[in-house]
């Protein structure tokens, strides 16, 4: 029998592992060199940038009420391994668990549209150096850039006000 411990690091050691999909970042470390940090980003870079071919060759099912904030039970049922659960969530645009509930329906990306993301995933030696000249403190934005229109006005608004 799995443990949750060993379930995870099966997983992450799996080509498909979320965080294949994501850029990493390095930190170092001004005071300690054995401080440095890696971290994976925010943003889903694969994913992103698959989206609409993900959304347009996707289909539709009913929500199950069994599938009730368990994204992990809809990725098993249709690929056969828990592990895409955020690729579900991703595609159905929902930000979380806690949302996963009370749909009517459900777009489900086909299989092969999936493994052919694997050929677009960011490699995992290619890390990039954060600027050490970075004030966390006072940065307002974390976003990707370019910003869309609606946020650009946002930022317009603020400005003015001020």
């Amino acid at each position: 029998m799995f443990s949750i411990k060993r379930e995870a690091k099966r997983n992450s050691e799996l080509v498909t592992d979320l965080d294949n999909f994501r850029n990493h970042y390095i930190e170092y470390s001004d005071t300690d060199e054995d401080l440095n940090v890696t971290f994976p980003a925010n943003e889903i870079e694969t994913y992103d940038r698959n989206f609409f071919m993900l959304l347009s060759r996707s289909k539709k099912v009913s929500f199950k009420p069994e599938w009730f904030q368990r994204p992990d039970y809809v990725s098993k049922e249709y690929y056969g391994t828990n592990i895409f659960w955020a690729l579900i969530l991703f595609v159905n645009r929902i930000s979380n668990i806690e949302e996963f509930k009370n749909l009517s329906e459900l777009l489900i990306p086909p299989y092969n549209m999936v493994l052919d993301m694997l050929k677009h995933r960011v490699p995992s030696d290619d890390i990039i150096t954060l600027e050490e000249d970075v004030n966390y403190t006072e940065a307002r934005y974390f976003k990707i850039f370019p910003l869309d229109n609606r946020e650009l006005e946002v930022i317009a608004a603020r400005e003015r006000l001020a």
